[in-house]
């Protein structure tokens, strides 16, 4: 742990020393208003594809220093407006004025409601852009983990997937265009931290629903992370990275009304590793290559073509064994996963708007040594999803959308231990829907939506409604909101390889919210309440939809850009309370991953005069339950409290080259996410426990980000 200190302290310095130079800067100044000539205080305004910015004054006005040369876009953003944009000579925007038009008032898209889903648009805690998601400490630039730091989410330091208000991370699905992401994790050993396999570059920005998301969206129990890709890529470049783990490089070409990019990396922890190992016997060390590509045509009738093609190609090999199980056996792992998607969107006339999309998702995984020295594992998971819709607004108070969509998937499992002994099953079935939403604008402050959906599963050939419907009332800066809803999601594919008959599991969901946002500081409280119903349990080899449970609590989110200059800070806090009789738990119990209490702190400042931002972040968690064989009753105790403290410094050395590095844990703490026990007693009568630990206390990332040709700052995937 001290090495890596005494890393990052250098590197520290380094980089400061590297970056304060004397080449020519430029005064970028000027001032925002309304469409009534109005000072805006707040706005966001920054140089397009850079870390350079600032935000307005209470008079509207705004500087800052930039390094950049030549032609560039300065954008003005604010939330409940549509952004506006300059293009010119870094050398003449010192006298800028900047004009910031409301979003249209008839269901505008900027009213929030409870669960942090505007079902008129997408709504989130924070809208968060790539640069914001690759500057905060512990995100180590992953979408994921940018947002395990907002209300609701547990700290799953162990895993690093998304676990909601009560929800295992099954309950929460990724979708990309409004296309469903079949495996959007990649695959790590146990107890190591997966990451998403899409980088944060790729999109607009990063919503995030924890609750209450409209008819459009299912399979969920708990929540959505809708992403949306970038309608147009104006700018042809190529770059390349260098990092601590691999090394990548793409780009991108550029028409007048269309762009293909691409973007390959490959990641190896084995140097890593010599410098800092975990606690893993490797034989070959983790290493994968992935390779990513997207073109995107604008139609001269209104209509916008997107496809995008993602493969990725995992492997490694290590010595490992059970705990308390002596034989030390080789795993060998291989994974292979395609990700296909294609939409089509276009703006007809009379109000008229239509979307489609295929999306097809295939991951193979193939794992000898899986739990016995000679044994063989394989999965292969599929889908393929077909989405329809159309919207009509027929008047400044009334807005329909109607779809359909079809989820057809193939799931198969064997498991072989010689001489003859093989296991698993195949199924194929398909989950077929109908939505209905219907948009209400019932005064200036008022809004409502109704919706539903009708959803067949043919496993069970059941049919179910699924009724939802949220109210929005805004009072000046203020957004009360409520949200009722069922949604229903099927069992994990180890239950229905072998019982195919289960029924879809359910959850109630209720909510009630209360917005603020004024003067660069945003508040958000947010009381939940989850009914859980139909939940897949296994006891004794029966498997049933007998499981029940519920979720409750309180989220609240703080934040504030205004406190101090170039400061701004996150804080986040969930209180949950949760039980549930599922899975293999012969009673009603919080589960395991769950935490009672969640608590975080982020920290970015910009230092403006050497262009570099610095993160802290500070998460804390309450410890989790877990169950002790050795005792009466059933999970009785619980793990101590988890903490981490994560740090990050980016510099924009210049026009083309970002440096950025990351640390999370750097205090080092030791982490306990469960106990494991021995399956018989020990000579004393017990049985014996052993801490269920990340494979690593801290993780140390560098990363340099070049560009060769272009004019823009080179980011991870170049879209």
């Amino acid at each position: 742990m001290k090495t890596h200190c005494r890393l990052l302290f250098f590197l520290s310095v380094f980089l400061l020393q590297t970056a304060i130079s004397y080449a020519q800067t430029y005064t970028v100044a000027g001032i925002v208003v309304d469409d009534k000539g109005a000072p805006m205080m707040s706005v966001n305004i920054y140089i397009r594809e850079t870390l350079e910015g600032t935000s307005s004054r209470e008079d509207g006005s705004f500087d800052f220093k930039t390094t950049a040369k030549g032609e560039i876009t300065l954008c003005a953003q604010m939330l409940g407006y549509t952004p506006a944009y300059m293009k010119g000579e870094a050398s003449g925007m010192d006298r800028v004025h900047l004009v910031l038009h409301p979003q249209n008032v008839a269901l505008q898209e900027v009213f929030v409601t409870a669960g942090n889903y505007r079902l008129q648009g997408s709504s989130k805690w924070k809208e968060m852009s790539p640069v914001s998601i690759a500057t905060t400490a512990g995100a180590v630039g992953d979408i994921y983990n940018g947002i395990a730091l907002l209300p609701g989410v547990q700290a799953a330091g162990e895993s690093g997937k998304l676990m909601v208000r009560g929800g295992d991370s099954r309950e929460a699905q990724t979708f990309i265009d409004e296309m469903h992401v079949l495996s959007p994790y990649t695959y790590t050993p146990e107890n190591s931290a997966a990451r998403g396999r899409y980088s944060p570059f790729l999109f607009e920005g990063i919503n995030f629903s924890s609750g209450g998301f409209s008819s459009d969206y299912s399979q969920s129990l708990s929540s959505v992370l809708p992403l949306t890709t970038k309608d147009e890529s104006p700018v042809t470049k190529i770059g390349v990275s260098l990092l601590s783990v691999g090394m990548g490089g793409g780009g991108t070409k550029a028409w007048a009304n269309s762009s293909l990019s691409f973007n390959g990396d490959y990641q190896n922890i084995g140097p890593y590793n010599k410098l800092f190992p975990d606690n893993y016997d490797w034989i070959n060390p983790y290493q994968r290559i992935s390779g990513e590509s997207q073109f995107r045509k604008t139609l001269a009738n209104k209509g916008i073509w997107k496809t995008y093609l993602a493969y990725d190609r995992t492997s490694f090999a290590q010595h490992t064994s059970e705990a308390f199980n002596p034989i030390n056996r080789r795993m060998d792992f291989e994974e292979d996963n395609l990700y296909l998607n294609s939409t089509f969107r276009k703006t007809l006339g009379k109000g008229y708007k239509f979307f489609s999309g295929v999306a097809i998702s295939s991951n193979k995984k193939r794992m000898d040594g899986a739990r016995l020295a000679s044994d063989a594992l394989k999965e292969t998971e599929s889908e393929i999803h077909l989405k329809i819709k159309a919207e009509k607004r027929y008047s400044n108070l009334y807005k329909l959308t109607a779809g359909a969509e079809s989820m057809l998937r193939r799931d198969s499992l064997s498991y072989m231990y010689p001489p003859a002994i093989l296991t698993g099953g195949e199924i194929s079935h398909s989950i077929n829907s109908l939505f209905l939403i219907n948009d209400f604008n019932l005064s200036a402050s008022f809004q409502g939506n109704v919706s539903a959906r009708l959803e067949q599963t043919s496993l069970n050939d059941h049919w179910q409604i699924l009724p939802r419907a949220s109210l929005t009332y805004k009072m000046k800066d203020f957004y009360l909101s409520a949200i009722a809803g069922l949604y229903q999601q099927l069992p994990e594919n180890s239950f229905l390889l072998r019982n195919q008959h289960l029924s879809a599991e359910r959850c109630w969901q209720y909510i009630l919210g209360a917005y603020h946002e004024a003067n660069g500081k945003t508040f958000r409280l947010e009381v939940y309440n989850k009914k859980y119903h139909n939940l897949a349990t296994n006891l004794n080899s029966i498997y049933t939809s007998d499981g029940y449970g519920y979720a409750r609590g309180i989220d609240l989110f703080l934040n504030d850009r205004e406190v101090v200059k170039n400061l701004e800070y996150m804080l986040a806090y969930s209180y949950n309370d949760s039980k549930r009789k599922y899975g293999d738990y012969p009673a009603e119990a919080m589960p395991q991953y769950a935490t009672r209490h969640n608590l975080s702190l982020a920290l970015k400042y910009w230092f403006q005069p050497i262009r570099s931002t610095i993160g802290i972040t500070d998460r804390y968690a309450s410890g989790r339950p877990y169950h002790n064989p050795n005792e009466e009753g059933f999970m009785q105790h619980t793990t101590s409290p988890y903490n981490s403290l994560d740090l990050s410094i980016s510099f924009l050395l210049n026009k083309k080259v970002i440096i950025h590095a990351s640390a999370s844990n750097i205090l080092g703490r030791n982490n306990v996410y469960n106990y494991t026990y021995s399956s018989s007693r020990g000579e004393d009568g017990a049985f014996a426990g052993s801490p269920v630990n990340a494979s690593r206390n801290s993780f140390f990332m560098i990363g340099i980000f070049i560009t060769l040709s272009g004019n823009t700052a080179y980011d991870v995937s170049n879209f």
